[in-house]
C-alpha cells in the first residue's frame, strides 16, 4: 500500500465530502409534494400522446425520509353505479383501471436521475423494480423524464412536468 501524504488524503475526503454534499443537496431539492402540470409520450413515430388525457390529474411526493408517492389519474373519471370500494360492473373496474397508476416506495439519486425503488404499484409489474427517471428543474418545476416505458406495442419517452405545491 503505497504511503500517500496528509495532504492527499486530505484532499481525497474533501472530494468524498463534496460528492456527498452534492448527492445530498440534489435529494433536498427534490422533497416536497408536487401536482401534474402535464404528462406527454413521445413515441418512435415521433407522435406525441396524452395517455391520461392533456387533462391528467396526479400528484408526486418526495419525503426528507426517502419515500416517494405517486398518483396520475384521467380528469372527470365516471363513478362506479356501486358505492362499494371493491365491487363496480367489469366495464368500470376496467375503466379504472386503465386511467389511473399509482405506486409507492423509496428513491435514491444518481447524477441526474432519481430512481424510484417501488414497493406497492397498481401495476404489478412494478413491484419490486427500480424505475429510472431523468430530474431536472425549470422555472421552478420538477420535470422528469423515462425513456424507454412499454405503452401498447410501442416503447415511448414519457415526459411529465410537475409544479410544487404549497399550503
Amino acid at each position: 500500500m503505497r504511503n500517500l501524504g496528509i495532504w492527499q488524503i486530505k484532499a481525497s475526503s474533501m472530494l468524498r465530502y463534496h460528492i456527498q454534499i452534492g448527492v445530498f443537496m440534489k435529494l433536498k431539492s427534490l422533497v416536497g409534494t408536487y401536482k401534474l402540470i402535464s404528462w406527454e409520450n413521445r413515441h418512435e413515430s415521433g407522435e406525441i400522446r396524452y395517455p391520461l388525457g392533456p387533462d391528467a390529474q396526479g400528484i408526486i411526493s418526495y419525503s426528507k425520509d426517502g419515500y416517494i408517492f405517486v398518483h396520475i389519474m384521467a380528469a372527470n373519471r365516471k363513478a362506479y353505479s356501486s358505492g362499494d370500494l371493491f365491487g363496480g360492473e367489469t366495464s368500470e373496474i376496467v375503466a379504472g383501471a386503465t386511467t389511473h397508476i399509482s405506486y409507492c416506495g423509496t428513491y435514491n439519486i444518481d447524477k441526474h436521475d432519481v430512481i424510484h425503488k417501488v414497493h406497492i404499484s397498481s401495476f404489478p409489474n412494478w413491484v419490486s423494480t427500480e424505475q429510472r427517471r431523468r430530474f431536472d428543474f425549470k422555472d421552478g418545476n420538477l420535470l422528469l423524464s423515462a425513456q424507454g416505458l412499454q405503452i401498447g406495442n410501442e416503447t415511448v419517452a414519457a415526459y411529465l412536468i410537475w409544479q410544487p405545491l404549497t399550503l
